[in-house]
C-alpha cells in the first residue's frame, strides 16, 4: 500500500500561506476613504480658544476722511525776530486831453496811462514782542486722504477665553481626504445610515495655519468724539525765515492838473514783511476731532496655530457613512 506523500500537503499549505500574507499585503495597500455626506452638531462649546498669531499683509486704505477737526491754542509771548519790511509803489502816469469844438464838430479827445516802474523802500522793525495769545480757535472743516499704505503690526496671543456656537454643519466630508490603509482586515465597504448620538467630546482641536485666499475687505470703520491729549512745550522756534509777501492796499489817484489837459498819478503800495524766526513760548494746544471715517481696508489674512481646548459637540448627527477605495 503506498504511503500517502505528506510533503504535497506542505506544500499546499505553504502556497496557502503565502496567497494569505500576499492578500494582507494587498488590502493593506489598498487606500480607503469615508465619505460624510452631511455632519451636523446642532450646539458645542469650548473651553478656551487661543491663536498665536493673526497677520494683516498689505494693507491698503482707500480713503480717511477726517470731519471738523477744532484745535484750541494758547500761548505765552511770541517774539518776532529781526523783523523786516519792505514797501513798493507801483507808479503810473495818467493823461487826458479835451478839446471842445463849435458845433457842428466834435470835441477832440485822447489819452493814455503809462508805467513809470516802482519805488521800494525798505525798514528794519527789529523785534517784535507779541502778548500773550489765549483761546485762539484753529477750525478745519474736513480734510480727506486717499490711496494710503499700512503696515499693521500681528496680533501674539490672542486668547478669547471660552467660546458656544450652534447649528455646525460640513457638507460632503471625505476623511481623509488622501485615503488611510486598512491593515489585518479585509473591508470590503461600510455603509450606514442615519448615525445619532447625543455628544462628543474632545480633549483638543488645533489647525496649525490658514489663509484667505481673497483680502479681506472692511467696508467702514468710524471714530467719532476723539479728544486728542493736551500738548505743551515750553519754547517753540521757527527753523526757517517767514515771509509774509504781496499784502496789497487799495490803489490811490492823486491828480497833477486839470483843465484842457488832466494828468494824475496811481499809487498802488505793496508791503513785504520777513521776519528772521518767530518765537512763541509756552505754548499749549488742545485738538478734538469730531469723526474719523476709513473706507474700504483691504488686508490678506494668515492665522497661525488655532486651538481650541476641551471641545464639546451636542446632538452629532451623520446623514450616512460610505467607505471608498
Amino acid at each position: 500500500m503506498t504511503e500517502p506523500d505528506h510533503s504535497l500537503g506542505l506544500k499546499i499549505k505553504s502556497r496557502s500561506s503565502s496567497m494569505n500574507n500576499l492578500s494582507s499585503v494587498l488590502a493593506a495597500a489598498v487606500m480607503r476613504r469615508i465619505n460624510l455626506p452631511k455632519f451636523i452638531s446642532a450646539s458645542g462649546n469650548a473651553n478656551s480658544i487661543t491663536i498665536d498669531q493673526i497677520r494683516l499683509n498689505d494693507t491698503s486704505v482707500d480713503r480717511v476722511d477726517v470731519l471738523d477737526v477744532k484745535t484750541e491754542v494758547d500761548t505765552g509771548t511770541v517774539s518776532l525776530e529781526n523783523a523786516r519790511a519792505i514797501v513798493s509803489l507801483n507808479l503810473r502816469f495818467n493823461f487826458s486831453v479835451h478839446i471842445p469844438l463849435p458845433w457842428p464838430f466834435d470835441d477832440i479827445d485822447f489819452g493814455d496811462s503809462i508805467s513809470l516802474g516802482g519805488i521800494t523802500f525798505p525798514f528794519d522793525i527789529g523785534d517784535i514782542s507779541i502778548p500773550a495769545l489765549n483761546n485762539v480757535d484753529l477750525e478745519i472743516p474736513s480734510a480727506t486722504l486717499t490711496d494710503i499704505q499700512a503696515s499693521l503690526e500681528p496680533v501674539n496671543n490672542l486668547n478669547l477665553g471660552g467660546a458656544a456656537f450652534n447649528g455646525l454643519e460640513l457638507d460632503d466630508t471625505v476623511l481623509p481626504s488622501a485615503g488611510f490603509g486598512l491593515s489585518g482586515m479585509n473591508l470590503g465597504g461600510l455603509s450606514l445610515n442615519q448615525l445619532s448620538m447625543p455628544s462628543v467630546t474632545s480633549a483638543r482641536l488645533s489647525v496649525e495655519r490658514f489663509s484667505l485666499e481673497n483680502a479681506l475687505l472692511l467696508p467702514s470703520v468710524s471714530i467719532e468724539d476723539i479728544q486728542l491729549p493736551s500738548t505743551s512745550a515750553a519754547q517753540v522756534t521757527t527753523t526757517a525765515p517767514i515771509v509774509v509777501p504781496g499784502v496789497t492796499a487799495e490803489t490811490r489817484n492823486i491828480p497833477l492838473t486839470s483843465g484842457l489837459l488832466n494828468t494824475s498819478i496811481d499809487i498802488s503800495p505793496t508791503l513785504t514783511i520777513a521776519i528772521s524766526s518767530m518765537v512763541i513760548n509756552n505754548i499749549s494746544a488742545v485738538s478734538t476731532i469730531t469723526k474719523i471715517d476709513i473706507r474700504d481696508i483691504r488686508s490678506s489674512v494668515e492665522v497661525s496655530c488655532v486651538t481650541a481646548n476641551g471641545l464639546e459637540l451636542n446632538s452629532l448627527q451623520l446623514e450616512s457613512i460610505n467607505t471608498t477605495a
